[in-house]
């Protein structure tokens, strides 16, 4: 095992702690906090954020100062579209799915092109991206969507396997898995850590980062609006920029998960364990009936103190 792999299980070793010690401070705080409905919510709150995080960890991993702060506008425009294509029926349900996925892929190639080739920073191209996306919105719906999820997505998006497991952590159980075997045993994935490592030497060696870079976007967009749909799913009721409050909680799982801001560090079962412990002390601060601010606040507090350690480290530093 090399030095980085030893790292980063080290690193997930620490986070299954900390989810075990929030798990008990939660036990602590309140005596229903384990109970089958409250972990099966967690789980659902949970899954939602890690199909977006899961696009913004390979943006994080390309390096060159990736991210995409364009995901909640991607996701919002997944889920409005969903909304109104499905309408209600099983029928659309297929159409509504594979045509979110374009949309999302559409959104990822724009962001890739303006990154890649007109060198626009990734910060100033996606955020500039994420309030057109709103803009788009607001002119399909003219602000007020209609339509509705189909009855299969939803029933799917809302029920349990068992007493404790959503079908949806279900669908996030084997995004993760596929995500392991895209970095780790795919082409794809072992040019995407040597691109975001060192760019430089990744191009001498004859990889094509300006490719890997590409695809990167273009698959974040697609897992972006895929979040989407099973927000539309999830939720019954859409409404303009409902993905907007998962782009901070997003960058911070994946910092929280490990992956190096720098890029080339890091995996999704990383971002996978932060997804969970973001949600847990989501759910706490609910238990402590904690306002919307205060939750916000408290979000904003972890990931700056982590920047704050990860920026202090010398090869971030140079």
């Amino acid at each position: 095992m090399s030095k980085i792999q030893s790292k980063i299980r080290r690193q997930e070793l620490i986070l299954v702690g900390i989810t075990l010690a929030l798990l008990l401070a939660g036990c602590m705080i309140n005596g229903q906090f384990l109970r089958p409905a409250n972990i099966a919510n967690i789980l659902i709150m949970a899954s939602l954020l890690g199909f977006v995080a899961s696009g913004q960890t390979l943006v994080v991993l390309s390096g060159n100062d990736g991210l995409d702060l364009s995901v909640g506008g991607v996701m919002s425009l997944g889920a409005v579209a969903a909304y109104i294509i499905m309408d209600g029926s099983n029928g659309n349900l297929l159409k509504a799915f594979f045509i979110v996925l374009l949309v999302g892929a559409a959104v990822g190639l724009f962001n890739a092109l303006g990154i890649v080739f007109a060198k626009i920073p990734a910060l100033v191209m996606t955020l500039a991206v994420s309030n057109a996306l709103t803009s788009v919105q607001q002119l399909i719906t003219g602000g007020n969507p209609t339509g509705a999820p189909s009855p299969a997505a939803s029933r799917l998006a809302t029920s349990k396997a068992v007493s404790f497991l959503p079908w949806l952590t279900v669908i996030w159980i084997i995004l993760i898995f596929a995500m392991y075997l895209l970095l780790t045993r795919s082409t794809y994935g072992k040019q995407l850590y040597a691109v975001g490592s060192n760019e430089r030497a990744a191009v001498l060696s004859g990889i094509q980062s300006r490719k890997i870079r590409i695809y990167t976007y273009i698959i974040c967009g697609m897992l972006s609006a895929f979040a989407g749909f099973w927000l539309c799913a999830y939720n019954g009721v859409i409404y303009v920029n409902a993905g907007a409050s998962y782009v901070m909680p997003s960058v911070a799982a994946v910092v929280i998960g490990g992956t190096s801001i720098a890029g080339g560090k890091g995996s999704y079962n990383g971002t996978a364990a932060g997804t969970i412990i973001l949600t847990m002390i989501s759910s706490l601060l609910v238990m402590m009936d904690t306002n919307e601010a205060g939750k916000y606040m408290m979000n904003g507090v972890i990931l700056l103190v982590l920047l704050v350690i990860y920026t202090r480290h010398p090869k971030i530093r140079q």
